[in-house]
């Protein structure tokens, strides 16, 4: 997803919307942004609902055709497509009787492209399935990046050539550069359970011993930043504010002691509306660099994986040892747990 274009510089949507439920879906539910989608595919659409109830399954937006009672089902996935959206794309159409079905997403795979295509062959014009592209370019000068829609399914045919090739797995070249990293922290012994992927193939997030709501992370976001990140985020807010507080008020005499390295900057995220906050430390690298720059990069968040977990860790220990300590042993929140 990045790389120079005639228009800008493609950046992955995330680096514009981190969270596909809290940040993309909002924004996309806006009549503005609505109108967007719907030029694309040409289709004039008007807002319904948004977690829209489908059993005991929620669809991202309900939108109908202006001027129709014709639903509109609207599946957003800020990562390549896979099976599981394809299936709760079908349920949500059904289950909303609804009359089009759009999948948004950051790329096709051929299979999921091809399923869409049979399928609007199938329904013989009784349903109408999309495949449409979110994109997001960075101008030159611009302030953040520029969303933009690209269909590659519709009931008038299929783009094959911006959909990916037969048999090729997204995110390969991210599996290929975490991989040797998690075989690292393993063998080093500094984690005592398997990592698990946010974001997609753009990050992995090892579990501290400490606490359950507790994580360090290691990350790209897509466009020309890796990150090593301490994530916190328990089951009540106050809970995550009050570590994060607690964390916030050494934060002076922990970057004086802590040697990030040239290059390296501080990101202290706290009280947000999404109810986590995290500390990180951020460093100019992408995951097209060279192979060469790719490994030292590999190097500088092992390093500093390591480093922030001796910092904090201890750190938040101390918090749990305090007299009438919080109880911090909250769970990730749902949306985390998702598949």
């Amino acid at each position: 997803m990045v790389g120079e274009r005639e228009v800008g510089t493609l950046v992955h949507p995330r680096v514009r919307w981190p969270d596909e439920a809290r940040d993309f879906t909002p924004w996309l539910a806006e009549k503005e942004n609505l109108k967007l989608l719907g030029d694309e595919v040409g289709l004039s659409l008007e807002w319904v609902a948004t977690e829209k109830p489908v059993g005991r399954y929620f669809l991202d937006i309900l939108a109908k055709v202006s001027g129709t009672d014709k639903l509109v089902a609207i599946e957003n996935q800020l990562e390549w497509s896979d099976t599981h959206h394809l299936g709760q794309l079908l349920t949500y159409a059904t289950g909303c009787d609804t009359k089009i079905a759009i999948w948004v997403a950051t790329g096709f795979c051929h299979e999921h492209a091809q399923a869409l295509h049979r399928l609007d062959g199938w329904t013989s014009g009784n349903v109408s399935f999309y495949g449409v592209l979110i994109e997001t370019v960075h101008e030159a000068g611009g302030s953040e990046p520029e969303p933009r829609f690209r269909k590659v399914v519709g009931p008038d045919g299929w783009n094959k050539g911006i959909t990916l090739p037969p048999g090729t797995p997204p995110g390969m070249e991210y599996e290929a550069f975490f991989r040797p990293l998690i075989t690292e922290v393993e063998r080093a012994g500094f984690v005592d359970q398997p990592p698990s992927k946010w974001w997609g193939h753009l990050s992995r997030y090892f579990p501290s011993r400490v606490n359950r709501g507790i994580l360090y992370g290691v990350s790209f976001d897509g466009g020309q930043h890796a990150w090593v990140t301490l994530h916190i985020e328990t089951d009540r807010k106050t809970l995550t504010g009050q570590i994060f507080d607690d964390l916030n008020a050494e934060r002076e005499q922990i970057e004086e002691a802590y040697d990030a390295g040239p290059g390296s900057e501080w990101y202290w995220n706290g009280k947000n509306r999404y109810g986590w906050c995290s500390v990180s430390i951020r460093k100019d690298r992408s995951i097209h660099d060279p192979p060469e720059e790719l490994e030292a990069t590999r190097k500088w968040m092992l390093e500093h994986l390591r480093k922030v977990q001796e910092v904090f860790d201890p750190r938040i220990g101390n918090l749990l040892e305090e007299p009438d300590p919080p109880n911090l042993d909250g769970q990730l929140t749902a949306h985390h747990r998702r598949p």
